[in-house]
């Protein structure tokens, strides 16, 4: 008898190590998880340098109505975009807004009325601020280079004889991105 229970012993010491063994690589099991975030790249506008609209001199009485663009001047401006699927939309951002809708920034003799609007490149279709714009016909690309093409003018809201003479500034921010 004592042989069998040496058996039966053995037994339940090799069924516990079994169901230890089992129950150590159950234990080993790691999950692996994968995550990420993909996105679409803005295009790099002008190598990320400044673009300057020089209006130069503007003579105060050219400016006859109030809520026109005078003085339109086109800037091409050169894009990279490394993403060019979709359509191409363009956010204005900038500081000084007297309406966004219209796309008419304050300039810094914006006391006296003057105003910057700003234009697609056919210079009637008005580039609002703040909500991304469909420019399909104001960007020319061949593979993912290629240009933007905008217009500005200068022009007065309210009586233009507030108007003095000197310098003035204005500044907006560019981002294109394919959508």
């Amino acid at each position: 008898m004592q042989t069998m229970e040496i058996l039966s012993v053995k037994r339940s010491v090799c069924g516990l190590l079994l169901c230890a063994a089992l129950v150590a690589s159950a234990a080993a099991d790691t999950l692996m998880q994968f995550k990420g975030n993909l996105v679409v790249p803005v295009c790099t506008v002008n190598n990320n340098a400044q673009v300057t609209v020089d209006f130069g001199d503007i003579e105060i009485q050219t400016l006859v109505t109030s809520n026109t663009p005078y003085a339109m001047q086109s800037s091409v401006i050169p894009i990279v975009c490394p993403y060019v699927s979709g359509k191409p939309m363009l956010t204005v951002t900038a500081s000084s807004v007297y309406n966004a809708a219209q796309g008419i920034l304050q300039t810094s003799k914006f006391s006296e009325g003057l105003v910057v609007f700003l234009r697609q490149k056919d210079s009637t279709k008005i580039l609002p601020i703040g909500t991304p714009t469909l420019v399909t016909d104001s960007v020319t690309l061949n593979g993912n280079v290629g240009t933007l093409t905008l217009n500005a003018g200068v022009g007065t809201v309210g009586d233009s004889s507030k108007l003095t003479a000197g310098p003035f500034t204005a500044s907006a921010t560019l981002q294109v991105q394919y959508q």
